[in-house]
């Protein structure tokens, strides 16, 4: 008797096919989705910007221009789920339920929508001071004490694209003389299409435009380096000039821009953005007060920075603006055993007795080294150079342990003080305060989470565009997804409070 157990009957999968489906659209994202959310704030905006800049008008021939509406609100919900690439967005917009629910399951293209986010910098700016203006009103930014941090974001340019001076002017000689070729071809041309011959005489104009842009770049890098004294080689990329080589997290040096954030401490909001091309955030304070004034027509009361920016001119900058600034002091002198010159114990600068009321310093032989100079520099430093006397030093028994190991025929010795500024000196009082140091152990958790959002979340960890300006704008999306959904996350946790004190 055979008891085998029958084969299970199982549904067969039929990809060949082709179906038509009923859709509701309407219905593909719950009520409180995300997508909703920036939809109708999106629609709150003005968006006068983008509408003078749209030719298609109603009476008149043309096609439709895609709604400004429609392409931000795609835009600011990619950056949100962690997408920035255009044709990943166009690709997604025929089956994610949030970006079908956005364009109606109708298809946009992805040109459409790299143009439309690398555009348009005035508008971008204004849509941002309006979102930055609604949370103002709604009391999540303050105006009362700022953040300032940067971080190294890579830019759309490759390590291998870095070219010294000799090499861009040989591969510029090349792309002119391709692009002269190109022009006498014609009979190549009757064999092309039109579409594609133009296509290809365009972007061998633009590899002319970004070499002599980066020759450029490399030319004004040299003049920089000259004025102070640097001997190291100047490099431009090849495909994006304005991107320099910068240091970045993990010990490695890309071609990168230096992304400055400025945030608002109440609720970690971000109310200002900028790409910079500086490798450093030494000189970025005053240009940060400067955006600020510009753009949001106002200063805060207090700013915090880390030691990166804390220096004599930016505590004059913030000074002058009547800006509280809280940082980090780095000093560049630090107790050692030995100088730069071998010496040590009472031999060492900074163990020469100083005698106030004679002004004067004292040696280990006991000799006098009196005031020379006092020098000034441009960020009010003075520096007070006391220097012992030549015939002192040259019969001095010390002279070997004292000097330097190579010495002059007229060497003596000389000590350099720095007397700071009235702003840093009052700086520095000021940080020395337990009020003060509280308020800077705050500045990690808050300025540092707005850049491992737009990292993690927003997958910002390489551009998309090229050059300052529209990596700037980029940054500006991201900043403006990050705003929102953090909006809308504390709107939910604060309608959550209230029934619950219901």
């Amino acid at each position: 008797m055979n008891t085998a157990r029958p084969f299970p009957r199982l549904a067969s999968i039929n990809r060949s096919q082709l179906l038509l489906h009923s859709v509701d659209v309407e219905n593909l994202i719950e009520p409180d989705h995300s997508a909703r959310g920036i939809w109708e704030l999106v629609g709150r905006l003005d968006l006068s910007h983008y509408y003078s800049e749209i030719f298609a008008v109603e009476g008149h021939a043309g096609r439709d221009h895609t709604a400004p509406q429609l392409l931000i609100s795609l835009w600011l919900y990619a950056y949100s789920r962690g997408v920035s690439s255009a044709r990943e967005v166009a690709r997604r917009c025929a089956y994610e339920p949030g970006f079908a629910w956005l364009c109606g399951l109708q298809p946009i293209s992805h040109r459409t929508l790299a143009g439309f986010r690398s555009d348009h910098k005035e508008a971008v700016d204004d849509l941002f001071v309006q979102v930055v203006g609604m949370l103002s009103a709604e009391g999540l930014i303050t105006m009362e004490r700022f953040t300032l941090d940067g971080t190294k974001i890579k830019a759309n340019a490759s390590g291998n694209t870095l070219r010294r001076k000799e090499k861009i002017e040989a591969h510029l000689a090349l792309a002119r003389e391709q692009v002269l070729k190109m022009n006498e071809q014609t009979a190549q041309e009757e064999k092309l299409s039109a579409r594609r011959a133009a296509a290809q005489r365009r972007a061998a104009r633009q590899r002319v435009s970004r070499m002599e842009a980066a020759l450029r770049e490399v030319e004004r890098l040299q003049e920089g380096k000259r004025h102070t004294g640097d001997r190291s080689t100047s490099r431009a990329s090849t495909t994006d000039p304005e991107a320099h080589v910068m240091r970045n997290g993990e010990g490695g040096t890309v071609p990168s821009f230096n992304v400055q954030l400025i945030t608002d401490t109440a609720h970690g909001l971000v109310v200002n953005v900028e790409a910079t091309t500086d490798a450093i955030d030494y000189r970025q304070v005053d240009a940060a007060l400067k955006r600020c004034e510009e753009q949001l027509g106002i200063l805060p009361a207090e700013l915090v920075a880390d030691g990166d920016y804390t220096n004599h001119a930016s505590v004059q900058a913030t000074a002058d603006a009547g800006v509280d600034f809280y940082g980090s002091w780095r000093d560049s002198w630090r107790p050692s055993e030995r100088d730069a010159h071998g010496r040590c114990g009472n031999f060492i600068s900074s163990a020469f007795p100083y005698d106030a009321a004679r002004d004067v310093y004292s040696c280990p032989a006991g000799n006098l080294l009196t005031l020379l100079k006092i020098k000034e520099d441009e960020n009010g430093v003075r520096t007070r150079v006391y220097r012992a006397s030549k015939a002192t030093c040259r019969r001095c028994s010390l002279r070997d342990q004292c000097g330097p190991k190579k010495q002059k025929p007229g060497w003596a010795r000389s000590i350099s003080r720095n007397e700071d500024p009235p702003a840093s000196a009052a700086f520095k009082v000021k940080m020395e305060t337990e009020a003060a140091k509280q308020i800077y152990r705050q500045r990690s958790q808050l300025a540092e989470f707005p850049h491992a959002w737009l990292k993690e979340r927003c997958g910002l960890r390489q551009f998309r565009c090229r050059g300052r300006i529209k990596t700037s704008i980029e940054a500006t999306w991201a900043c403006l997804s990050y705003n929102l959904i953090r909006w809308f996350s504390i709107r939910r946790k604060f309608q959550a409070q209230v029934a619950a004190w219901a």
